[in-house]
């Protein structure tokens, strides 16, 4: 499957689990949760981006050893690792954003990965 058609897939099924979410936190704690969500959820979309990118990169390239491999995987793993946990401290530090709603937003995110079928 390509990028395009994972990313499409993917990011729809996080844009219909984040809304439900946030309409959710709208209606039962207000207008901040709710945003707060939409961030969490952003959140999630970006790891899975990054996840489908260097999915579609290592694809691309030359073949890898078992060695080479197992780095990439990691180095990937480390990168979203410190994007996801630097998207965490602007919304709960910075931002001030409510956390509840943002951790519920990202975990809903997170879900559609588990939801889609990878081909």
């Amino acid at each position: 499957m390509s990028l395009a058609r994972s990313f499409r897939k993917l990011a729809a099924l996080q844009l219909a689990l984040v809304t439900a979410t946030s309409v959710a936190f709208l209606v039962w704690v207000g207008l901040a949760a709710a945003i707060s969500a939409w961030f969490g959820g952003g959140i999630a979309l970006v790891n899975v981006t990054l996840l489908l990118w260097r999915r579609e990169r290592a694809g691309q390239g030359r073949a890898l050893s078992a060695g080479e491999s197992i780095r990439l995987l990691y180095r990937s793993a480390l990168e979203r690792f410190i994007v996801v946990l630097a998207l965490f401290a602007v919304g709960m530090g910075v931002l001030q954003l409510h956390a509840p709603a943002l951790l519920s937003g990202f975990i809903v995110g997170q879900v559609a990965l588990l939801l889609i079928k990878n081909d």
